[in-house]
């Protein structure tokens, strides 16, 4: 009887070999997760930071609308909750709650008066609340202040959570009490060739002024009206009636002015100069699609065949994001894709990394969105310069001597200027790269390499001596910096070595 011979590589794997690939495909996989939930909680954190610092100078513009005499913590607290974005997303619970960005924000206000010793100090009796720290009069001081409430303090401080982390920020503001300059006040601050609403929206593109008219509590020697706290000009006419003109076309230095929120502003004053209380409005402009991106500019950076673009940001500051196209013929626009460690197709940065499918040329356009009036779905504005991306260059040489100080107010630590860094601020320095095609700006990262670690940009200045980027946060938080150097088609050198401090 014949035998059959099994062949040797019927065996199979081994349940150890099994278990040894699911491990080795497991940390890679985790790698991976950690880097994408590190640029996230980043990313959060940020955005969540900015929407806070929004609504706490929201609520200070706000609290200047409201009179003098009227304004404390709960009327403040009062006109916010009548306010589109910033009422209380909370009415059945404790405390003051603002949602912005999918992040609760809770509200604690404190408005209180201080006396001002520069025009002598009075008593502290009566219904005006004065702040704890107020300037208190001495018993022997027997100048008086008949007015000894000067101005209003109003704190705004903001508490919130991003993935289980608390933050905080507080933002404070004077306001001057307009009846010790016994002069006239506003009592009205009208358009007249608008609708008068609150706020005043100006959504026609064909609008080029908004003509206002103020009313006086008494006859004034003149108006004054400001954009922002920016002074503008005079009013035109008489006694208790006055008016004044907002071109909106020909700001100073620009051709139009962008859309945005706009706050403005009117005073009267007296024969001596004097002005009682001012009163605003807040406008709000939406009259165009937005312009294109400026400096529009990107290449291949030479890791792999991703592509590095960047441009700056839209003036307009009601812009909802940005949209990058990518074609493979010249003058197309093509389609639009979502940039790496982006979730959509839109991205609030003014930054992308595109992986395109393959090495060849590509065509590269990016455009700025915003709402147009009475909708929610983004508008597109004008396309940029389309920028050409092909092969890429040599990339420049890696920075040497990289060194790291903390300022101390000496010229131990020197910022890039050459002036000694203020007390705590941290400076990293290196020597300067060149290349062919020009060095235009470096690239610093912080506590890892990779494309989510890239912290800022330093663009060095050829008047100034050398080459120093200075770290913004001073907290004395040690962290880890690599600087790169990127020349003029975008390639990207090799890591420094790494300086460590803080």
């Amino acid at each position: 009887m014949r035998s059959r011979i099994r062949p040797a590589s019927d065996r199979g794997f081994t349940l150890v070999e099994v278990m040894a690939a699911i491990l080795i495909l497991l940390v890679g996989v985790l790698g991976a997760v950690s880097l994408v939930d590190g640029a996230n909680a980043v990313t959060s954190k940020t955005k969540a930071r900015e929407a806070g610092t929004s609504i706490a100078r929201s609520i200070i513009e706000v609290s200047r609308s409201i009179r003098y005499r009227d304004l404390t913590a709960d009327q403040l607290l009062a006109a916010l909750d009548s306010r589109d974005g910033l009422g209380d997303a909370r009415p059945s619970q404790t405390g003051y709650t603002i949602v912005s960005r999918n992040v609760d924000y809770e509200v604690t206000l404190t408005v209180c008066s201080l006396d001002d010793d520069k025009d002598n100090l009075g008593p502290h009796t009566g219904p005006v609340a004065y702040c704890s720290d107020t300037d208190t009069k001495d018993p022997l001081d027997t100048r008086t202040d008949r007015n000894p409430d000067d101005y209003k303090r109003v704190r705004v401080t903001l508490n919130w959570s991003t993935r289980g982390v608390g933050h905080s920020i507080t933002q404070t503001s004077a306001i001057i009490n307009p009846v010790g300059g016994l002069g006239p006040s506003v009592t009205s601050l009208t358009p007249i060739n608008v609708a008068d609403n609150d706020p005043i929206v100006v959504n026609s593109p064909t609008l080029s002024s908004i003509n206002f008219h103020v009313t006086t509590s008494s006859s004034a020697q003149g108006v004054r009206w400001a954009l922002g706290g920016n002074p503008q000009g005079t009013a035109t006419g008489s006694g208790k009636n006055w008016n004044f003109t907002w071109n909106l076309d020909t700001p100073s230095g620009d051709t139009i002015y962008h859309d945005c929120t706009y706050v403005v502003q009117a005073d009267a004053f007296d024969a001596q100069d004097r002005s009682g209380t001012s009163r605003s409005r807040t406008v709000i402009l939406n009259r165009h699609a937005p312009q294109a991106p400026a400096n529009f500019g990107g290449g291949r950076n030479g890791s792999a065949d991703f592509v590095d673009l960047q441009w700056f940001q839209n003036a307009e500051c009601d812009i909802r994001g940005y949209r990058v196209y990518r074609s493979n013929t010249a003058g197309v626009r093509g389609t639009a894709f979502t940039c790496l460690n982006a979730t959509t197709d839109i991205t609030e940065d003014q930054d992308c990394i595109d992986n395109p499918p393959g090495s060849g040329t590509w065509y590269y356009t990016v455009v700025a969105l915003d709402l147009p009036p009475g909708s929610t779905t983004p508008r597109e504005g004008t396309n940029s310069t389309q920028i050409t991306v092909g092969a890429a260059s040599a990339k420049p040489d890696a920075p040497e001597n990289v060194a790291l100080c903390v300022g101390d107010g000496t010229t131990a630590c020197l910022d890039a200027a050459g002036n000694a860094a203020p007390f705590g601020m941290v400076v990293v320095s290196w020597d300067p790269v060149t290349d062919p095609d020009g060095v235009p700006f470096y690239r610093i990262y912080r506590d890892g390499t990779g494309y989510v670690d890239r912290y800022d940009e330093f663009f060095p200045d050829p008047s100034q001596p050398g080459y120093a980027w200075p770290e913004s946060d001073s907290s004395g938080t040690s962290h880890t910096y690599y600087v790169t150097a990127v020349d003029g088609t975008f390639a990207e050198s090799a890591l420094s070595d790494p300086i460590s401090g803080g």
